[in-house]
């Protein structure tokens, strides 16, 4: 399990399973043994699906949540640590990976039709493939380069918080 595939694809692992996570949270943020569990079993699930030496998989969680108020863990489901005035950026990149996912499913679905159209326009095919390919671009700077820094100036916010209250040195 990694949170660097670039430095484990380079050791060449076996089989290898990345999360998009700071370092030492391979298994999932602490005190949320739900999550944990999703995750190890996925990781567990993913080795079946290497075929080859050295595949590294990326499994499909994201870190989200920032230690300022840490909730109890055990009451039956797992939300963890969270920063209240932050959390609302998370939820809003998810929110626009959903309707980008939904748009390029659209936009596909468009160019099917023009496709198989019996009296095509020409070079609309082309044009529709290239949005296709920018939404693609946009799906993944949203999830990862964007929500990285999001993280980072979250992390930053939350250790800042916590020294303030004297709750970390």
């Amino acid at each position: 399990m990694s949170v660097q595939p670039h430095i484990t694809a380079t050791i060449g692992v076996p089989r290898g399973v990345f999360l998009r996570y700071p370092a030492g949270n391979q298994a999932g943020e602490a005190g949320k043994p739900i999550q944990q569990r999703a995750i190890l079993t996925a990781a567990l699930e993913s080795a079946y699906s290497v075929e080859s030496p050295g595949t590294v998989v990326e499994l499909p969680f994201r870190w989200r949540r920032f230690p300022i108020e840490e909730e109890q863990v055990f009451q039956g489901t797992s939300s963890g640590p969270r920063h209240p005035k932050g959390e609302v950026i998370g939820e809003s990149l998810d929110t626009m990976v959903r309707q980008a996912r939904d748009y390029k499913a659209w936009l596909e679905g468009r160019l099917s039709q023009e496709e198989s159209s019996s009296t095509p326009i020409h070079g609309f095919a082309g044009a529709l493939q290239l949005q296709v390919g920018r939404v693609d671009q946009l799906i993944e700077t949203l999830d990862t380069s964007i929500l990285d820094q999001y993280r980072e100036v979250m992390n930053s916010i939350a250790t800042l918080e916590l020294r303030a209250s004297g709750k970390f040195v």
